[in-house]
């Protein structure tokens, strides 16, 4: 491990690939992101989130086409340039995102990201990552989080996924890590039949769970999880039971007479009510803003608590149905690049500069 010459020349510092990620396990990375948002609780980690979104129309005169064509079913163009800023009692990270849907056409993927590791006290940057793989893993996450706080009260549930892509891959993955055992089936669906058959063959495969094509949809899993880039429902609402939890990882999926009869009787959670609120684009924030209504200003009417909120700890069963949104917190992003950043220097046999800089004040 290289750590940055004096004249800050950012080409020098240590790329990803040099760095131990083989170790970051989805249990490691459950394990993480857990210590993140209890940090959070505490006050001792926090984060911000800046969106800088082109209008759809620039889009021809980049391309050469507009939006609706380079879009296919309900999908979001989801054009974008992100960046998420944290920090915790040692360290600060900032994450860029780019994203656009028609990156598929160009052979792309729709997000990449980059993510830089900062010393908290001297603000020097100690590292750089391909945060695209990592974005993956911590939104992954969610889902056994969803089942801890939602689910615990069943020995057995069933999943039904909406997706097919790179984070529907960590999720199954995330499932299989904490809670195998409980698994009893997960229905994969997707809108390109194809892309869910490969999906579900290759993590039935990898995890020795069962996988499948979904049928029926939703109407008899225990959860629901959409990791898509819809921007409409795909699924009605007749199809989501009364007892049903929804893990929602995506865009505007949802309809909204099930966010209506979970917000009368059941349970709203967000990984963060403000930064969900800040965010806009998904469900649950845009069913207030359609009414010219603000999810911030109701947050405390309806009873919708971000997952830090240590009064849900020990609560017995939540009502349901049940619905959990994630914006995708930035600190997850910082604690998984700090655990590499440590694994790495530690291999290396020396001291992470954080703990270096505390030791001489």
């Amino acid at each position: 491990m290289h750590f940055p010459p004096d004249n800050g020349d950012l080409s020098a510092l240590p790329e990803s690939d040099t760095m131990p990620l083989d170790g970051l396990d989805p249990r490691t990375t459950g394990r993480l992101v857990r210590r993140a948002i209890a940090d959070m609780g505490e006050g001792i980690a926090y984060g911000s989130k800046v969106v800088l979104q082109p209008h759809d129309h620039e889009l021809a005169l980049l391309l050469g086409q507009t939006a609706a064509d380079v879009c296919p079913g309900n999908q979001r163009l989801n054009w974008k340039l992100n960046a998420l800023v944290s920090a915790n009692a040692r360290y600060c990270a900032v994450k860029i995102v780019g994203s656009n849907a028609c990156n598929h056409a160009l052979g792309l993927p729709r997000s990449q990201s980059q993510l830089m590791l900062y010393d908290k006290l001297t603000m020097t940057p100690l590292a750089q990552f391909d945060g695209t793989g990592l974005s993956a893993q911590r939104t992954g996450a969610y889902a056994s989080l969803a089942v801890d706080q939602l689910l615990a009260d069943k020995q057995r549930f069933s999943v039904c996924l909406y997706g097919a892509g790179p984070i529907a891959d960590c999720v199954v993955d995330d499932l299989h890590a904490h809670h195998a055992d409980r698994i009893s089936r997960i229905e994969v669906c997707s809108r390109r039949p194809s892309s869910a058959r490969s999906f579900a063959a290759a993590a039935a495969a990898r995890t020795g769970l069962e996988v499948c094509v979904g049928g029926d949809g939703p109407g008899h899993a225990d959860l629901l999880i959409t990791a898509t880039n819809a921007g409409a429902p795909i699924v009605p609402a007749d199809r989501l039971h009364d007892d049903a939890v929804v893990l929602h990882l995506g865009g505007d999926e949802l309809p909204a007479a099930f966010i209506e009869r979970t917000l009368g009787r059941g349970t709203v959670l967000c990984d963060d009510v403000a930064s969900v609120c800040h965010r806009s684009s998904q469900s649950l924030p845009l069913y207030f803003a359609r009414q010219n209504l603000r999810l911030s200003d109701l947050a405390g009417l309806f009873r919708i608590r971000s997952l830090h909120d240590r009064a849900l700890q020990g609560l017995a069963r939540l009502p349901r149905p049940a619905l959990m949104t994630c914006a995708g917190l930035p600190v997850l992003d910082l604690y998984l690049a700090q655990w590499v950043y440590e694994q790495g220097t530690a291999c290396a046999g020396q001291v992470p500069v954080a703990q270096a800089s505390l030791r001489r004040h």
